[in-house]
């Protein structure tokens, strides 16, 4: 068994106090990394990252009910999430939590598309090459490409050519 170090000897003895204020020295490199943290609910076989080319920051992905695919120049606002899971709403108490479907759900994010801070969408989807999806919305089916969507849900609110949808 490997020895413990000084340090972690040392912090077994520390004080309330001084664990508090090492927490404190700490809070803004504990912060960063976890902004720059991905998160994933599922089977990680069901994400198809190969082709990204931009850091995914704290991004949720759930993959319960259905694969995701990101292609590449596409970025994302914080806190994002690409929900593929989803509940039998028929269903009641236990059943409920456990009536998840395996498939069907998939979500794709074709390239160059900007996912602003707080987006939600919701399997199935696929979000259309280029589009831009405004802050705090829900994507709650497909977008077209070359289109910006703002609300919840999402709907069409420009073009990104500056024609009006």
């Amino acid at each position: 068994m490997k020895q413990e170090t000084q340090f972690l000897t040392l912090l077994r003895t520390a004080s309330k106090a001084d664990l508090q204020v090492l927490a404190k020295l700490l809070s803004p490199y504990l912060a960063e990394t976890e902004l720059r943290q991905m998160k994933v609910w599922g089977d990680r076989s069901r994400l198809h990252l190969e082709n990204i080319t931009i850091p995914l920051n704290d991004l949720l992905l759930n993959t319960r009910s259905g694969h995701i695919t990101i292609e590449k120049d596409c970025f994302f606002g914080h806190r994002c999430m690409l929900l593929t899971g989803t509940h039998d709403y028929q269903k009641i108490g236990m059943e409920r939590l456990h009536a998840v479907p395996a498939h069907g759900r998939d979500i794709v994010i074709k390239q160059g598309v900007w996912l602003g801070s707080g987006v939600t969408v919701l399997g199935p989807a696929v979000i259309g090459e280029n589009s831009v999806v405004a802050a705090g919305s829900l994507v709650t089916g497909d977008v077209p490409p070359n289109t910006i969507v703002a609300g919840r849900p999402a709907k069409p609110v420009k073009m990104i050519d500056d024609s009006a949808v």
